[in-house]
């Protein structure tokens, strides 16, 4: 009888302590429109997001191209696309011309995670919030960019950017 009821506890304390998958939400990002929840992503993805901060505050555009994947897109709130290096070349241009006329922008991350669709799979969705403030000569303004990066394999593959202004 004491070991039937051992058994039992030991069983129940196996079930109990088994992980159990979270996912929560949706998204029909799917090619055939097949609905997916959305499972926890992992730090090695957030810090391939975080080294593209790092080399865009430095300004080093050149190793951008270890962390994009060759097919790497941008997509701006406008609509406008373009790809690594029509980015580097927009970089480059806008800080000559903020040299040119003393303006500044710099921006702090606020906040960042990431979600996956298919863990079996591969590929993660990294959401990062930033604090942008813009300087010049005359004036002060700032405003959140929030961006989502497709990480797959250690590079990233995809960037949508979306901006908001903040009142004074």
């Amino acid at each position: 009888m004491k070991k039937s009821i051992f058994l039992v506890l030991f069983i129940f304390l196996i079930i109990g302590c088994s992980p159990v998958e979270r996912s929560v939400g949706f998204t029909t990002w799917s090619d055939d429109g097949t609905e997916f929840k959305f499972h926890l992503g992992t730090e090695a993805s957030i810090s391939v997001v975080k080294k593209f901060d790092q080399l865009l505050q430095e300004k080093n555009y050149a190793e951008l191209n270890q962390i994009f994947s060759d097919t790497a897109q941008f997509t701006y709130q406008s609509g406008v696309k373009n790809n690594l290096n029509e980015f580097i070349s927009m970089n480059i241009k806008r800080d000559s011309s903020f040299v040119a006329n003393n303006e500044t922008l710099k921006w702090e991350p606020q906040n960042a995670f990431s979600v996956d669709l298919d863990p079996s799979s591969g590929g993660e969705h990294v959401n990062m919030m930033y604090l942008a403030t813009y300087e010049s000569p005359e004036t002060k303004s700032q405003f959140y960019a929030n961006l989502w990066l497709y990480v797959l394999n250690g590079k990233i593959v995809r960037v949508n950017q979306y901006n908001q202004s903040i009142e004074n």
